[in-house]
């Protein structure tokens, strides 16, 4: 059963709202706890010991870990994990420029995230448990959330709270289970995405659509050209400008919007044709293998191809297409470090 990420708005009393940012102030006092500890062991020792063991040791001396559930304080724990493990991936790759690890911004709410327990969803109102140890004795939360009602869900997953850097206020994204429609097709297309043509289908009567990318171009020029007259983060001063973050919030609001476009007309197209199957080039390593100087690479890197397919899998997914590409094939084939794969917001 596909699953998909729902972006929900939180309707809460100042009372509740506080005590949720508190949580995840606390869950940030974790996450740079544990960053300090492991980093004070790699400067005694030189080595890091990143096993479960050691981090619930560090664990139980932090006294903000009794701020929130405890199976949220494992996934911060995860967090740190991972983040080591992939600092450790990148060095063993030679890769020796990338630090290690740092510290979270002290007034930074980190996520507050919940994993088959811990919540509890009825209608539009959430429930969130705390854990029995904070301090102010408060042990659950209660809340009304609100998303879009075309919606339909069987079970909510995964919950996680979170806010917008841009307005500040609360968000929930819900990763809920839904039932696919039954789909009784027999062909076959296959699809491959470029830069100019975003996207290139051909079925399997030789028909072929073409989406053009050349607004999407515009848009990253465009906003490329607002950015060159805003400072940006250095190494003496790493802290994005608001106006910086603004520009790049819109233009990923506007590219976005553009990619759900295309790719919704394009399963709309492939439900009308009888399509069960969806078959999409090999992309792997691509911003690896070519180099076409700075001007050049900075428009590839800036190529939402990935954005793309994740689009289209999760959409067929709903309406019964299967989508085959060798890209997730190649990154689980070469992944060194477990990882929690990041879901699409339903749109």
């Amino acid at each position: 059963m596909p699953m998909l990420t729902i972006k929900a708005q939180i309707h809460a009393d100042p009372e509740t709202e506080r005590i949720l940012r508190d949580a995840m102030f606390c869950a940030t006092k974790v996450y740079n706890g544990l960053m300090w500890h492991l980093r004070l062991q790699q400067e005694k020792t030189g080595r890091v010991n990143v096993r479960r063991s050691n981090l619930n040791r560090i664990l139980a001396a932090l006294p903000r870990a009794k701020g929130y559930y405890s199976m949220s304080v494992q996934l911060t724990r995860d967090e740190v994990r991972q983040a080591w493990r992939s600092f450790f991936a990148l060095r063993r790759n030679g890769r020796t420029a990338h630090n290690a690890p740092g510290f979270r911004p002290k007034s930074m709410l980190s996520p507050l995230k919940y994993v088959q327990s811990g919540f509890k969803v009825e209608g539009d109102r959430l429930t969130l448990s705390l854990g029995t140890g904070r301090e102010d004795g408060v042990r659950s939360v209660t809340f009304r959330i609100s998303h879009r009602p075309d919606v339909e869900y069987e079970r909510v997953r995964e919950v996680c709270i979170t806010y917008d850097k841009l307005t500040g206020r609360l968000e929930a994204r819900l990763v809920v289970e839904v039932r696919p429609c039954e789909n009784h097709g027999k062909e076959r297309v296959a699809v491959d995405l470029g830069e100019t043509v975003l996207l290139a289908a051909v079925f399997a009567d030789g028909t072929a659509l073409l989406y053009s990318g050349r607004l999407i171009k515009a848009i990253r020029r465009y906003w490329q050209k607002v950015r060159s007259h805003v400072r940006p983060p250095s190494r003496e001063r790493p802290r994005k400008s608001r106006r910086f973050c603004q520009i790049a919030h819109r233009e990923h609001r506007q590219v976005e919007h553009l990619l759900h476009i295309v790719t919704s007309h394009f399963i709309r197209e492939c439900v009308k044709r009888g399509v069960v199957e969806i078959a999409v080039g090999d992309l792997a390593g691509i911003r690896d293998r070519i180099d076409y100087g700075a001007q050049m690479n900075q428009r590839l890197h800036a190529w939402p191809y990935r954005k793309i397919i994740d689009m289209i899998r999760y959409k067929a997914a709903l309406v019964g297409i299967v989508v085959r590409n060798n890209v997730d094939e190649h990154r689980a084939q070469h992944s060194t470090a477990q990882h929690i794969p990041h879901l699409p917001c339903v749109r």
